[in-house]
């Protein structure tokens, strides 16, 4: 079960999903959209710089936590959910650049100690990494450890009313966000890029604001499937938006090649469009 929920099970992990409260399927009903994560989804560049935040464990389980600064806090929060490299330096950056924004963030290790990393630093190139493998040992473990630690970060940081909580994943993390983003939730605004591993039921659960940034060209979410998550979302009245980039593969939001100008651009673009997102919704809230 994902972090949050307690009246559904989100297939293909269950036989059963409940969908808005009002409908059950099978299922073989629930149609996928963005496809299980995939070598593509081991692509791009890695990014140096300075981590600015910290590990520390929250429940347990190790959290990088960036901070804003004092005079920058908007005393809301994100609720980071990585693709298969986990906390890693590409990662850290992302976080430390919501922080700067005003956002204390807060990225889980939900693959306790075992990103595609341990095991290769080349996992798409290295013959001796069994990706498949991997994916299937975390798929329902880090499920488990993505429950906990929202659960603790609620208690610890969501005492007060005037905190409100935005969740952004990427690629791996996407289901994460739609399950926070549910009745069941804690999010009020969340956003995803380049998703894998999402089905109509994990989009007809969102309750709350979202926002997509992805290529035009991903065979992990494909033009039919982008349609049919907008249609779903548009029949449910839910508030959204859908950013779609040409000319850049799966995992330009988080391994960007820098050195190239465009591609530089969507993966700022992207980072803008979220930020601003949240700035709005929670400012609402």
């Amino acid at each position: 079960m994902l972090p949050g929920s307690t009246n559904r099970v989100s297939p293909p992990y269950g036989k059963l999903c409940l969908l808005q409260g009002r409908k059950y399927y099978n299922e073989a009903m629930d149609k996928v959209l963005a496809k299980p994560a995939d070598l593509c989804c081991l692509k791009g560049d890695f990014h140096n710089g300075e981590p600015t935040g910290s590990i520390q464990q929250i429940d347990g389980i190790d959290t990088y936590i960036a901070k804003p600064a004092p005079e920058t806090s908007n005393g809301n929060i994100i609720l980071f959910f990585p693709d298969a490299f986990g906390l890693h330096m590409n990662n850290f950056l992302m976080l430390d650049a919501y922080a700067a924004c005003g956002y204390l963030t807060l990225g889980v290790d939900y693959f306790l100690g075992d990103p595609v990393t341990k095991h290769s630093l080349t996992p798409l190139s290295d013959p001796n990494f069994d990706f498949e493998a991997w994916k299937n040992k975390h798929l329902h473990a880090c499920e488990a450890a993505a429950e906990r630690w929202v659960k603790a970060v609620k208690t610890q940081y969501g005492t007060s009313d005037a905190v409100h909580f935005a969740a952004v994943g990427y690629c791996w993390g996407a289901r994460f966000v739609t399950c926070q983003l549910s009745s069941k939730g804690i999010c009020k605004a969340g956003a995803i890029a380049h998703p894998s591993f999402l089905k109509e039921s994990d989009i007809f659960n969102i309750k709350e604001p979202i926002f997509f940034s992805v290529p035009s060209t991903d065979k992990l979410f494909e033009p039919p499937q982008r349609s049919r998550t907008i249609e779903i979302l548009t029949e449910n009245s839910n508030r959204f938006n859908m950013q779609v980039f040409s000319n850049v593969g799966h995992g330009f939001a988080s391994r960007a090649c820098l050195t190239d100008p465009y591609e530089k651009w969507a993966k700022e673009q992207h980072f803008k469009s979220f930020v601003d997102w949240f700035d709005f919704w929670l400012a609402k809230n």
